[in-house]
Formats: structure tokens, C-alpha cells, sequence
């Protein structure tokens, strides 16, 4: 069967992760990777950037598997974090919208997607079914030139599968704790008061202000600091995590409000050892302040509908005990808004992503 070849195929190039949301046309492929490969099932496709990121890094060798009418989700997050950073990222895209598509939606973005492609200088080959090698040299090239590269499967051409089943879970919901009052310390204050905690740990760092004044704090090797791809923090994190690293997460209020379903994923795919700082100072420091949702809403609560432990603490104390141990946290920490007088990272993104990839080997 045509899953069978796709499947040697991905073994083949050596790919150990499939990171990848459902398409109908390719149900049954979906579930043979589920049933051969380790994998990571998104609930949006920019965080499966940030994933793989984190994944790569890590030394593994992910791929992802999208529609095309979703591609356009991941574009910024390409461009900004993949790229920016010189990562590989083989992607297999489910090209809807053609070949007797009847979804009048998957047409706008599937008829325009070889467009799309070309304009990002991503290279890409069409599979039809027929010939493997051309599957085999777009994936093994991502790795082997450092880029991103796409396949796009044609529609017409998968096996039919039956719908997967599965039994409904019970629903308790856990009895809300969590510590109540104001926030005590700007985010520098809390970074510097941790700094010590800090020292020698594996830490992704949210793009602008965060990274900014951690590394005029404490800039080490094990620091992957973000210069763009906001909301990706987390998922990058958890890409490590999944990889079997002990990461911990500097994420903030914008970042979370923008790509909330990546503490759900982290909820669902880490079993231990992610650590997801955030860092609430309602407000979008990088930019001048401006306030963000969260001035009336209480981030706690996603971590907690995610199935992380979560707790609310105010000190770099209390953050420091928290972070401790092996289970994997949510901690909400409010700040006070404002950002220090520092000035920019001096690094490339190549010179932080070789420093980082070699100290967390």
C-alpha cells in the first residue's frame, strides 16, 4: 500500500518524530504514523514549528504533516523562527482544494499553494504515488542542507480508513487553589532574583524584553533566546521536553494569549520536567505596554484546564521551590509591568542556536 511505501520511506531519512493535525484524505496514513512513529498531535499548526524546533535541537529529526489550507497558519512562524535560526523542517502537506475538491474553503489556499511555496523559496516536489525517491531526496534534504522543504500529497491517491473510535473520558473537575494577590516585582526583578536557580539550566526565553534582560542577567549557553515567533516559547520548550531534556519555559501574557493551545499540548504530550515560567505583567513590554487580555483574566486557569499542575506564586523564592522537583508545572507569577534599561543580544541566531544545540548535548 501507498501508507507502506510513505512509512519506509520516513524510516529510510531516519525521521523519529511525526508532529501533525487530521486531514480526511489521509486518515489511514495518519493512523499507520501513529502506530510507527513517535507522535505529536497539534492543535495548531505554528506551535508544530516551535515543536520541532525544540525537537532538532534536541537531535532528533522531526517532520510535520499538514493541510495546505493550515499551511497558512504556520508562515510567520517559518519565516521567523525556522528559517531566522537555519533549522531543518521536512513538511508533508495534504494538498486540499484540487483534484475534484468539493470543500469550497480548501480551495482559495490549495490552488495557490505552489505559489506560496515558491514566493518563500520553500522547495517542494508533488507525490503522486508512483515514485518514492522524490519523497525520499525533499525530506533528506531538509537535514541535509539545513532549510525547509514540502511535499505535497496529492488527494486522490490514499487508501480509505474507518473513523477512529474511542470510548468518552469521565469529567471531575479539580478544586481550584491558588494563591491570591498583587504583584510585587517587575520581570527583571524576578529574573535577577532567580538568577542563581538559573545558572547551568535549559531555558527557552520569550522574544524581546525577556531574552533581552536575561542575558544582561545571566547569558550562558543553555539560554535559547527567542528573536521572534511570538506565542512559540512553550512549544519550543516542550520540543525539548519530548526529546528528554529538563527544560524551563520563560513565557509571558502576550505570548500565551496569542498561541494558547500550547500549554494544552504541553498538558497532553509532557510527562515530566517542563517547567512553564510565566510571567504575567498584563501588558506587551516589547511594544510600550500596551495592555494585554489578561488585565481581567487569570492565566492560572489555563494551566490548570490543561492538566499541568499549577500553582500562583509572587517571589523568586517561592518561584525557585516551585520549580523544584520532577513533575511538570505551570507557574503564574503576576509582575509589575515595565522593562529594564538593556540593551540588544549581540549574537546571531546561528551563534544561538550552535552555542545552545552543543551545551545541551
Amino acid at each position: 500500500m501507498i501508507e507502506e511505501e510513505v512509512i519506509r520511506t520516513l524510516r529510510k531519512v531516519k525521521i523519529t518524530h511525526v508532529l501533525h493535525l487530521p486531514c480526511e484524505r489521509i486518515r489511514l496514513l495518519l493512523k499507520r504514523f501513529t502506530e510507527e512513529f513517535r507522535t505529536v498531535p497539534l492543535s495548531r499548526e505554528e506551535e508544530g514549528v516551535g515543536i520541532s524546533a525544540g525537537l532538532y535541537m534536541a537531535g532528533e529529526k522531526p517532520v510535520m504533516v499538514v493541510q495546505s489550507s493550515g499551511f497558512g497558519n504556520m508562515i510567520n512562524a517559518l519565516m521567523s523562527l525556522t528559517r531566522t535560526y537555519s533549522f531543518p523542517l521536512p513538511i508533508l502537506i495534504s494538498w486540499r482544494g484540487v483534484y475534484g475538491e468539493r470543500i469550497s474553503a480548501q480551495k482559495p489556499l490549495g490552488e495557490k499553494i505552489r505559489n506560496l511555496l515558491s514566493t518563500l523559496d520553500i522547495p517542494f516536489t508533488v507525490f503522486d504515488g508512483r515514485d518514492v525517491s522524490d519523497l525520499e531526496n525533499t525530506v533528506a534534504s531538509a537535514y541535509e542542507e539545513q532549510m525547509i522543504t514540502a511535499v505535497l500529497l496529492r488527494p486522490d491517491i490514499w487508501n480509505p480508513s474507518p473513523e477512529f473510535k474511542f470510548d468518552p473520558r469521565d469529567y471531575s473537575s479539580p478544586e481550584v487553589s491558588l494563591n491570591g494577590g498583587r504583584a510585587r516585582f517587575t520581570r527583571y526583578e524576578i529574573l535577577d532574583g532567580l538568577k542563581d536557580y538559573l545558572d547551568g539550566k535549559i531555558i527557552v526565553s520569550n522574544l524581546g524584553y525577556p531574552s533581552r534582560e536575561l542575558y544582561e542577567i545571566l547569558d550562558q549557553p543553555t539560554n535559547f533566546y527567542m528573536l521572534g515567533s511570538m506565542g512559540l516559547v512553550t512549544s519550543i520548550a516542550l520540543g525539548l521536553n519530548i526529546a528528554g531534556k529538563e527544560a524551563i519555559s520563560i513565557d509571558g501574557d502576550g505570548s500565551i494569549l496569542m498561541n494558547t493551545s500550547a500549554i494544552f499540548t504541553a498538558g497532553l504530550m509532557s510527562e515530566r520536567g517542563l517547567k512553564i515560567l510565566v510571567i504575567d505583567n498584563s501588558a506587551y513590554g516589547s511594544t510600550g505596554n500596551q495592555k494585554t487580555a489578561s488585565i481581567k483574566t487569570d492565566l492560572a486557569l489555563v494551566g490548570m484546564s490543561a492538566g499541568l499542575r499549577t500553582v500562583r506564586v509572587f517571589t523568586p523564592r517561592e518561584i525557585e521551590k516551585e520549580l523544584e522537583g520532577d513533575e511538570s508545572t505551570f507557574v503564574h507569577v503576576p509582575a509589575r509591568p515595565g522593562n529594564a534599561d538593556v540593551g540588544l543580544i549581540p549574537y546571531k541566531p546561528e551563534e544561538i542556536r550552535d552555542r545552545f544545540m552543543e551545551a545541551i548535548k
